[in-house]
């Protein structure tokens, strides 16, 4: 398998100034897909934007907490993905309040008509063993892409690693010959949200082996953001 690089942006469908980042991200730096979240204040406007650009690969990015529900006013469990992990794992009512959303939300993309080339969470909660099953029968019928399922790695020293290591262990290494689809081998960023670092990434793109390697950014306005000028930069990086 040859060694493919994935630049990605969550959160398309936030809010229009969100929309208006990436997508000029996309047009003049080195952005190739963004991960479309439904129901939110800029969805609409944002799945106009991506039919208007159709060289932006677009997944869906399901959202289950710190968003709007598109069932319900709010979320029981609030913004907290630990509580909504919790919810979810220890009450019967909750997991039916998830899996109707996120039907709902795969519904509502497939209603814009856009191809979805891959899917992944807010949050990365789509690693919750129950939401990884419901969302992999929900998309089965009509999904040819790949997942946000990858090994996390790091850019340097963090507290989270080890955290992220049981994590990977425990719930993304027992699935990774199971999944349907193809999966990210890598996933860059986790410890760099809102603070990716064009220097950084380019020091790290030559040991990257076979593979697909996804890196995570969260543009956020064009002017005076680090996400949207360091995928500025990349796009002016020689080679």
């Amino acid at each position: 398998m040859p060694t493919t690089v994935m630049y990605i942006a969550d959160d398309l469908g936030l809010s229009d100034e969100v929309n208006e980042a990436i997508i000029h991200a996309h047009t003049h730096g080195a952005l190739r897909g963004a991960a479309l979240m439904m129901g939110q204040p800029g969805s609409e406007a944002a799945a106009a934007l991506a039919h208007d650009t159709p060289a932006l690969e677009v997944g869906w990015h399901l959202h289950l907490n710190d968003s709007l529900p598109c069932s319900v006013p709010a979320w029981p469990w609030g913004s907290s993905p630990a509580r909504a992990g919790f919810a979810m794992a220890l009450s019967p009512s909750m997991r039916a309040l998830a899996r109707r959303e996120i039907r709902l939300q795969w519904r509502q993309f497939l209603d814009t008509g856009l191809r979805c080339a891959f899917v992944n969470a807010h949050h990365h909660l789509h690693i919750h063993p129950f939401v990884r099953r419901t969302l992999v029968e929900a998309i089965a019928a009509d999904f040819d892409g790949w997942m946000r399922w990858g090994r996390p790695e790091f850019f340097g020293p963090t507290p989270a690693r080890l955290g992220y290591a049981l994590l990977d262990r425990l719930l993304h290494e027992p699935h990774r010959q199971r999944l349907p689809m193809p999966l990210t081998t890598s996933v860059w960023g986790i410890d760099r949200t809102f603070r990716m670092d064009a220097a950084e990434i380019q020091a790290t793109l030559p040991s990257l082996g076979e593979g697909l390697h996804e890196f995570i950014f969260h543009p956020r306005n064009i002017d005076n953001d680090a996400d949207t000028h360091c995928l500025l930069e990349l796009a002016r990086a020689p080679g």
